[in-house]
């Protein structure tokens, strides 16, 4: 008697699992489905102009005033001159696909090189924010995060290495300017940085 019970028992657990195991294979082809549309309609969507993008504007101003001989300062230097004229900015709140939806297929190459020119400029930034420091220029570096901090560089190490020396030059204060700049940013980005903070 046992056994028959057990046997449909058995049989309602397969077939329920069977039933899930086929709408979660349904679902997951819709999303494909959905996906697979969405990219073909992006690339299928006609060139827009871009020219009215809000480009950051980089300024030499970053470099602190005092040059100093190190070879490693100078190649930064050098390479943080070349972004004076460049086109930058943040595009990693969209996806792939967004961006061409929005701006084109035609200008998708041209984005992601001026999404490039951003993540690139900030993490030279943070390295030459860095070298200063490592060679004893707290007040170079600090100009240099501080500038980061000024066109909302979205590298939690810029406003965790600004912190730190903040405490170490006694004026811990100022982190709550840190923490007001991080607030008029990405929402997204502020919840993965303040709370090291």
């Amino acid at each position: 008697m046992r056994l028959p019970i057990f046997f449909i028992t058995f049989v309602l657990f397969v077939g329920i699992l069977a039933l899930k195991r086929r709408s979660q294979e349904r679902k997951q082809q819709d999303l494909n489905e959905s996906f697979l549309d969405r990219e073909r309609r992006a690339n299928l969507t006609r060139k827009q102009d871009i020219s009215g993008l809000d480009f950051l504007k980089f300024s030499l101003d970053a470099l602190p005033p005092d040059r100093y001989p190190d070879e490693e300062l100078l190649m930064l230097e050098t390479e943080l001159i070349g972004y004076h004229d460049a086109k930058i900015i943040n595009l990693s709140h969209y996806s792939n696909t967004d961006l061409k939806l929005m701006y084109g297929a035609a200008n998708f190459n041209q984005l992601c090189l001026y999404d490039n020119n951003y993540h690139t400029l900030a993490k030279t930034l943070l390295t030459y924010a860095k070298r200063h420091q490592e060679l004893g220029h707290v007040k170079e570096a600090i100009h240099v995060l501080e500038y980061a901090m000024s066109i909302q560089m979205e590298l939690g190490q810029v406003y965790l290495l600004l912190a730190q020396l903040y405490q170490e030059q006694g004026t811990p204060e100022k982190i709550e300017e840190i923490k007001a700049a991080l607030s008029s940013m990405d929402e997204s980005f502020l919840s993965r940085t303040l709370p090291k903070l």
